[in-house]
């Protein structure tokens, strides 16, 4: 079994059903792997403004997902979020996914700002938070994705900082580059966010009725 991204939760939650069905006394369950799934859900603990906008703005921007992937939602009459019940170790997934021989996560260590290493990780520290301080050991002929698991990281050799007038210089050039870009955002970002808004709601309300047909029996889709 192999999800990536929200399919990783899909996957961790089918699993689930399958192992109440009984599939899993007829198949022997062998890898289950997931590809930057956001495990603990998005919601960023980190305090600021930023993430106040992302955590309060994003879980109702996007449909009953975006609830449960913030753990606002209280799935059926646990009153519980899902994630949570997903995590239960008493829980039918739990002992879905115990039955596989091998699990395997990867997560992504820079340039994902949703799904972030703790949440694909499942993990309360993150050693690349400042990658400009360590050194990344690559597995042999697959630099630079995949990190060595027995040697990940390594302590970086100080290095000697440049001139106070060389960054000037080079920040001043950098700016200067990017203002035709700030301008053109400055246009665009208004009119995409309305559009977004807009397109949420309706998928939101889509979103319901699929759920509530599903609950109903009524969605034509069963496990046979």
């Amino acid at each position: 079994m192999v999800g990536y991204s929200l399919g990783g939760l899909v996957a961790r939650y089918a699993i689930g059903l399958l192992h109440s069905k009984g599939w899993f006394d007829k198949l022997e369950p062998i890898n289950f792997t997931t590809f930057a799934s956001p495990h603990l859900g998005v919601r960023t603990p980190v305090l600021g403004i930023h993430s106040t906008l992302w955590n309060e703005f994003g879980s109702r921007t996007i449909s009953t997902s975006g609830a449960q992937l913030f753990i606002i939602d209280s799935f059926r009459d646990t009153g519980r979020p899902l994630l949570a019940v997903m995590a239960d170790a008493n829980s039918i997934f739990i002992h879905a996914l115990a039955r596989f021989k091998h699990k395997v996560l990867y997560t992504n260590i820079t340039n994902d700002r949703s799904a972030v290493y703790y949440t694909c990780g499942i993990t309360k520290t993150d050693p690349y938070a400042s990658l400009d301080s360590i050194q990344c050991n690559y597995l042999p002929d697959y630099s630079p994705v995949i990190l060595d698991p027995d040697n990940p990281v390594s302590a970086r050799p100080p290095e000697q900082l440049p001139t106070f007038y060389t960054r000037l210089a080079g920040s001043s050039s950098t700016i200067l580059t990017r203002l035709p870009l700030f301008a053109l955002l400055v246009v665009l970002v208004p009119i995409g966010s309305v559009l977004f808004i807009v397109n949420s709601g309706i998928q939101s309300i889509r979103s319901r009725q699929r759920i509530r047909l599903h609950e109903a029996g009524k969605a034509g889709i069963g496990l046979g």
